[in-house]
């Protein structure tokens, strides 16, 4: 299986890496933003891009959740980071994938090892 090319820091093929904060007092405008957000979300790892093929419900679910972050002044959240924080969560989780015999039974296993059980 070939390797998929890994990114230098700072050279997403679509979007900015927020600028590090200065250290100073004075804050620019997207420097807050980053101080505001959990540290899990702050704190940058090496990342690879990976095309990953969704169906249209699952693309909507989360332009869904992406417009209910951003209601009543929250702040606005790209689909990636909503699909990063949900791998790690999972990562985090008991799953058992041995014996797999067919991908219709991967939702209850995910289940399961989400639950704990």
């Amino acid at each position: 299986m070939p390797r998929r090319a890994s990114l230098p820091e700072g050279k997403s093929l679509f979007f900015r890496q927020p600028s590090a904060p200065s250290g100073d007092s004075t804050e620019t405008e997207g420097e807050s933003d980053a101080r505001a957000l959990p540290p899990a979300v702050v704190e940058h790892s090496p990342t690879r891009q990976s095309a990953i093929f969704l169906e249209e419900r699952q693309i909507d679910w989360l332009e869904d959740k992406c417009r209910e972050a951003r209601r009543r002044g929250g702040r606005a959240i790209r689909k990636a980071v909503i699909i990063r924080a949900l791998i790690d969560v999972a990562m985090e989780s008991p799953i058992d994938l041995t014996a797999l015999r067919h991908e219709d039974d991967l939702p209850d296993r995910i289940r399961k090892g989400l639950r704990g059980q």
